[in-house]
């Protein structure tokens, strides 16, 4: 209930309220206040003798209750809302002590509390929130709330232990770390080559990277893809491989990110995909990240392959995956910059901020785990963690916002492991392995906690010397995909070490609605002393001819009995601005005049034969 009104549609006064109570919880009232109501039998006595107490000795009202209960009311006044029940234990720890509907009528349920907050009597009744006359006074005593807290770990441990989910006996496993900040800024521009050259396909219906292409990704990241699977000698034929992440997410994530898009099934890159892939570009990684948090195409939630009813009626129960993102970041500047912390520590942190994150936004689910009936998932406490792994080890830390530390996921089940239906599976998701996370400079400055990063840029090696005759002779012949894929944009292989600039394969390039100048900048970032004057004057004037012709259009030709005709016909009043003669018999129209031109012939009394 967070986010609900104190003083808004709250419209009652202190003894308006009691006077709302049942008798049996206004005497339980009275005898929590020590007040003397001997010989009285009516509920609007109790009411008053309570209003009496309050009035009398507020402070001393305020000193009985217990602590949870005074955190809870200068948490709600100073906030102008009443703090929700999640977010009130991920601050404190403690169970939420807010008054329910039962407090009206059931004297067990009759705390000290129930005295300043008004709760709905019916479901006719919008009420909900403190006392207004109750509110200031309670300002000047209560003191103002702790700012929230994170606990940040001192060091991380090379090794996580845990029972295993079904078996006897306990496992160490090695934890990885994967710093993202010194990763993504290189990885990105080779991915952004490797849609350039064509090579990244996606399906139809999810826009998701193929098998194929992820695998091709996964061939251009800069360091390994996540450790995700078993070592091999302890798999065996039902172990379940994790499968692509990184490679998968960087083909997600340049279209959140703005920096490319699908056209006939192929990723093609966007003006800013395009000033991107020469080198990094932080001021567009930026606005890409905030393009990216912005995004409700894509949904992490969909890489938990085993939650299933998600493209079904069940994506109608599910929230909108922008509005969990930006939950996520307001709630992500509560993480210390640079320091580790656990993930159960962050998923404190962003239930304590108090913004809506929850995957599902009705009552009725459509997830489920195996069958719908029985494997039926109603909470969504356990999707948010589920949610909220994916969305920190697939797409921020592939970024490079958040580092993260891991181990691999299988048998560990830290959420959903009493549920129906998953005893065959090795795990919920591929990212159940995930123990620690943190905000990097980069994450700090590219979500907007600060204005300033210094991008250390390392020096990249020259890939090859551009000779006079065009040829291109390479510095190691082991390309990495990335890059071959761009060299094969406007060069022909002549030998293992030796390329030649090839004219066709550029114009097809640009042809296919590709820039010249993302050709001309790879050569010059990689040629190791710079371009030979004649290799200049090649590519200008092929760059120059680009501009040769201004427009294309279609148009339809029409054959006529006779030149003079013809002619007439074009030169005719009003036809010169409809059609061109194009030698003997022949007019051209433009496709777009060929309405007005049809109407025109008729007045000089001819028609056009069907086709």
């Amino acid at each position: 209930m967070a986010g609900l009104c104190l003083n808004g549609r709250v419209n009652v006064s202190l003894n308006e309220h009691l006077h709302g109570l049942n008798a049996e919880v206004l005497k339980a009232l009275a005898r929590k206040l020590d007040l003397n109501v001997a010989g009285m039998t009516r509920k609007e006595h109790f009411a008053d003798a309570v209003a009496r107490g309050v009035a009398a000795d507020l402070p001393g009202v305020v000193a009985r209750l217990a602590d949870a209960e005074r955190h809870y009311l200068a948490e709600s006044i100073a906030r102008g809302e009443l703090i929700g029940a999640r977010e009130f234990h991920a601050k404190y720890g403690v169970a939420c002590p807010r008054p329910t509907a039962s407090v009206s009528w059931a004297a067990k349920d009759a705390a000290l509390l129930t005295l300043f907050v008004h709760v709905p009597r019916s479901r006719f009744e919008q009420d909900y929130g403190l006392v207004p006359e109750l509110t200031q006074p309670l300002r000047v005593l209560l003191p103002k709330p702790a700012p929230l807290q994170a606990q940040a770990e001192s060091a991380l441990p090379s090794t996580f232990h845990f029972k295993h989910r079904w078996q006897d006996g306990e496992e160490d496993r090695p934890i990885h770390v994967f710093e993202s900040e010194s990763v993504a800024p290189a990885e990105l521009p080779r991915v952004l080559r490797l849609i350039q050259g064509g090579r990244v396909r996606v399906t139809d219906a999810s826009r998701r990277p193929t098998d194929a292409s992820s695998r091709l990704l996964s061939e251009v990241l800069v360091a390994p893809d996540f450790a995700l699977d078993p070592p091999p000698k302890q798999r065996d034929e039902e172990t379940e491989l994790a499968g692509s992440v990184r490679g998968h997410a960087w083909g997600v994530l340049a279209q959140q990110c703005g920096w490319a898009k699908a056209r006939g099934g192929i990723l093609t890159l966007t003006a800013a995909g395009q000033s991107c892939s020469a080198g990094f570009n932080l001021e567009q990684f930026r606005l890409g990240v905030e393009r990216y948090l912005g995004d409700d195409d894509f949904d992490e939630l969909n890489r938990i392959n085993h939650i299933r009813g998600q493209s079904g009626k069940g994506r109608r129960s599910m929230s909108n995956p922008a509005t969990r993102k930006e939950a996520v970041e307001a709630a992500l500047q509560q993480f210390p910059t640079g320091q580790w912390l656990s993930f159960v520590e962050a998923r404190r942190l962003i239930d304590a901020s108090g913004h809506y994150w929850n995957v599902l936004a009705t009552d009725r689910s459509g997830l489920y785990f195996g069958e719908p009936q029985y494997g039926w998932i109603p909470d969504t406490d356990d999707l948010n963690s589920q949610f909220l792994r994916a969305l920190f080890l697939e797409s921020l830390a592939t970024l490079g916002l958040l580092d993260v530390a891991y181990v691999y996921p299988h048998h560990l089940w830290p959420e959903f492991s009493r549920h129906w239906g998953i005893d065959e599976l090795s795990f919920c998701g591929r990212y159940d392995g995930l123990l620690y996370v943190r905000l990097n400079p980069l994450g700090a400055y590219a979500l907007g906690f600060t204005d300033r990063y210094d991008l250390r840029a390392e020096e990249k090696p020259k890939l090859f010397r551009v000779l006079p005759n065009h040829d291109l002779v390479l510095a190691d012949g082991l390309l990495n995909l990335a890059d071959r894929v761009t060299l094969e944009l406007l060069a022909a292989p002549k030998s293992d070490l030796v390329w030649t600039l090839d004219a066709e394969r550029m114009l097809t390039h640009v042809e296919g609605g590709g820039a010249f100048a993302e050709l001309r900048d790879f050569l010059e970032g990689n040629a190791a002393e710079g371009l030979p004057e004649t290799v200049r004057v090649f590519l200008a004037g092929l760059e120059s001819k680009l501009g040769a012709c201004l427009a294309r259009r279609e148009a339809v030709l029409l054959e006529w009995s006779d030149e003079a005709l013809a002619h007439l016909i074009a030169t005719s009043a009003g036809m010169n601005k409809l059609c061109f003669h194009a030698g003997g018999g022949r007019l051209v129209v433009p496709a777009d005049n060929l309405g007005a031109f049809t109407r025109a012939l008729k007045r000089l009394g001819y028609v056009l034969p069907r086709k």
